[in-house]
């Protein structure tokens, strides 16, 4: 089985004998696709198998019409009813606390990022001090500072 063929019977397969249920590209590769007698068999094929589904559809399956008390039961339903008035909206307070607090850790990033850092540009002004532990006994003390 050729490329083609094979791409035609997956078109076939999917949408059917109908070519106006076939996507655009389709039906108009669909003359290029006829042309080949094995797809055209498949078309013929397909398109008689589904003209005799559709005729035994019309025997075996009567139409159906709905009863007068389904129609009743319909016509309630779609009828417009009284609508309850909405209740006042209520905000649990958990709801305010999430909100406040990732407001405040919003406002805190926001803060933080917006540029107030340290120009560490002239060396003159900023010491290093390599020597620096984290004791902090004498600087509580206030003996070393």
């Amino acid at each position: 089985m050729t490329l083609a063929e094979q791409i035609f019977s997956a078109l076939l397969a999917r949408h059917g004998a109908d070519a106006s249920h076939w996507p655009l590209l389709a039906r108009l590769l669909l003359p290029v696709f006829l042309r080949i007698d094995s797809c055209a068999l498949r078309w013929q094929d397909a398109r008689r198998e589904e003209s005799e589904l559709a005729k035994w559809y019309q025997d075996i399956i009567p139409d159906l019409e709905p009863s007068a008390a389904l129609q009743v039961r319909l016509a309630s339903i779609a009828l417009p009813g009284k609508r309850l008035p909405r209740e006042p909206s209520f905000t649990p307070p958990w709801r305010l606390s999430f909100a406040a607090a990732m407001a405040s850790a919003l406002l805190g990033v926001l803060l933080g990022a917006s540029g107030y850092f340290a120009d560490y540009t002239d060396p003159d002004i900023y010491v290093f001090d390599a020597t620096a532990t984290y004791e902090v006994s004498n600087w509580i003390a206030g003996t070393e500072l």
